[in-house]
């Protein structure tokens, strides 16, 4: 059995920014060390964003997680997701968790767009949890 030398900074980095428990960041460490550095949006091979269902899983943690995140990483992480996004022709504001990335981090993003896209997450929030979590 060949047993793999983690790099504790990755493994750190997957912990605290990427939203992952220390053995969930081991077994995707495994599968991360194929990549070439060019297909991580974020410091320390985080975000990787090397085809449509990773940018989709990126924009998701990075709304969910990148409060933790400085501006200026979060910022770098939140272009590099969009410029990945267009490549594989995914609009980000077709998902919720795509809005919430924007709404919440996107400078670009105008007033009357951010305040209509939470109000519609607000909704879909209120929706969850008065007809699918009722059911669970």
């Amino acid at each position: 059995m060949i047993r793999l030398k983690f790099d504790e900074t990755v493994l750190k980095a997957m912990v605290e920014l990427e939203g992952y428990s220390f053995e969930e960041a081991q077994l995707s460490y495994a599968k991360r060390e194929n990549l070439p550095d060019s297909a991580f949006c974020g410091p320390h091979r985080s975000y990787p964003a090397h085809d449509a269902a990773h940018v989709r899983n990126g924009l998701a943690r990075l709304g969910t997680f990148g409060h933790r995140l400085s501006p200026a990483v979060r910022a770098t992480i939140l272009r590099c997701l969009k410029a990945r996004a267009k490549r594989f022709g995914i609009e980000v504001s077709e998902t919720i968790e795509g809005k919430l990335v924007l709404a919440k981090y996107d400078e670009e993003l105008d007033n009357k767009t951010r305040k209509q896209w939470l109000q519609e997450i607000e909704e879909a929030r209120k929706w969850y949890e008065e007809t699918v979590s009722k059911k669970e």
